[in-house]
């Protein structure tokens, strides 16, 4: 494989992985929002999502 296949291999599978990793997260935060009664900032918390990253969940309220 050339060097170039192996960095679009690599590229994609980081993208996977933060795809997925934003999927579990969201699921999270709906399932300690329903089942704790909290809201999204204090799930949030919860999980330690740190601040550079919640404007991607604020479309979950």
């Amino acid at each position: 494989m050339t060097r170039l296949g192996q960095m679009l291999i690599e590229e994609g599978l980081e993208k996977g992985r933060e795809e997925g990793r934003m999927e579990g997260r969201e699921e999270s935060l709906r399932n300690i929002m329903e089942t704790l009664k909290l809201s999204l900032e204090q799930a949030m918390d919860a999980l330690k999502i740190p601040d550079s990253e919640r404007a991607k969940y604020q479309a979950l309220q």
